[in-house]
């Protein structure tokens, strides 16, 4: 059954390229029309019959349609094109890959002027690909473009590529002089980059570049990530996955803040990143996420601001501990923390103001300003003095 399957998709495919070519001589466009339709009635018949017949050896003869009816298809001939061609791709569905390969560069060798060398390049490039010799396969598909950069299999020598780009990000090895297997995650990434450029804007093309941003994402390296993101949006500005790409960058950029101990500039830059999808994007934005995780940003930096304000108090500098809990108070007012920095800011001010003045000596100069710029911040911190409050550092 599955034969006769494969033999019906053969023959249903061939009717369709003899259709496109217009390869029938009709010139009014109702009577073409009618012969299309004469066409399809023929072939979903013949469907009917083949499905409901019992299933066929693996050999069973193959059919093209001709001059109006489905007739056997000669045999692959050594010595024509059509024929050498047909042959490469029986070695290669019998995983014979190494005559195959072979069988491909002699045709080019035979027939170095034919357009038919195109497929028969992609032929030897699908035989390395499947025996799991990816490089050489890349490679391969790599000079057929050279050679034809707008060729008929340009979208299937690309995919094939990815299908390379894929199997070295997966973990696969690549394979040089036979016996070294060497990784190849670096080469993946310059492939799917490569397969962009061959192919600017097209549909192939964003979604290699789209891959470099996941891979980044999927193994933590959030920086890298929101990079890739950021060259897709650069390369494709009209693209209609532009939105998908900002949500994507921002995401990466707020998960490569590492807690409220370290440096906040992930942060404030995630930050700036949802309130541009926000107002850009509003139904990406909602499906981001952006209104809550811009919550929890700011509530993270409340925290930090705190955190910092309490450390400078605990160390004796209470210029620099009022600084920051006025910071939290002023810029983020709605956090669980401002309450208890309110507090702090209420009682520096009460003491100053029941500090008795006391009269110095005056001095000629001139008058030190006092500082407009936050005190520089701590390296490291203590442990919080909320156990449960997030911190991605834990």
């Amino acid at each position: 059954m599955r034969a006769c399957r494969r033999v019906v998709c053969a023959r249903l495919r061939g009717a369709g390229r003899q259709d496109n070519a217009g390869s029938y001589g009709l010139t009014n466009g109702t009577n073409e029309m009618m012969m299309k339709h004469s066409y399809a009635i023929a072939a979903l018949a013949m469907l009917g019959a083949l499905l409901a017949a019992p299933s066929s050896p693996a050999g069973a003869a193959e059919y093209i349609l001709k001059d109006g009816k489905w007739v056997i298809a000669p045999k692959p001939a050594k010595g024509t094109v059509e024929g050498e061609l047909a042959m490469i791709r029986q070695q290669i569905e019998a995983k014979d890959y190494k005559a195959a390969k072979a069988s491909a560069d002699q045709f080019r060798k035979d027939h170095p002027d034919s357009p038919a060398c195109e497929e028969a390049m992609l032929l030897g490039a699908q035989a390395q690909l499947d025996a799991g010799m990816y490089y050489q396969a890349f490679e391969r598909l790599e000079a057929m473009l050279a050679k034809y950069p707008n060729g008929l299999f340009l979208e299937r020598a690309l995919t094939r590529e990815v299908e390379v780009a894929n199997a070295f990000l997966a973990g696969k090895k690549r394979i040089v002089g036979k016996i070294i297997k060497l990784p190849a995650r670096d080469e993946g990434l310059t492939i799917l980059r490569k397969v962009a450029e061959h192919a600017p804007g097209t549909e192939i093309a964003e979604r290699a570049m789209l891959r470099i941003g996941e891979y980044y994402f999927d193994r933590k390296e959030y920086s890298d990530s929101a990079d890739a993101y950021d060259e897709f949006i650069t390369m494709n500005p009209k693209s209609a996955r532009v939105p998908h790409a900002m949500a994507r960058a921002a995401e990466a950029m707020f998960e490569s803040f590492k807690g409220v101990a370290y440096d906040e500039t992930p942060l404030v830059e995630a930050q700036a990143r949802y309130k541009s999808l926000l107002a850009q994007y509003p139904d990406e934005a909602r499906k981001a996420r952006a209104t809550e995780t811009l919550r929890e940003i700011v509530a993270i930096r409340g925290e930090r601001a705190f955190e910092t304000a309490k450390f400078y108090e605990r160390t004796g500098r209470p210029k620099s501990a009022l600084f920051y809990y006025r910071q939290v108070v002023e810029e983020f007012p709605s956090t669980i923390w401002a309450t208890e920095a309110r507090t702090k800011v209420g009682l520096a001010m009460k003491l100053k103001s029941n500090k008795p003045a006391t009269k110095t000596k005056a001095t000629p100069g001139p008058k030190a300003k006092s500082p407009t710029t936050a005190p520089a911040e701590p390296v490291k911190m203590n442990k919080l003095a909320n156990p449960s409050s997030k911190d991605k550092s834990k």
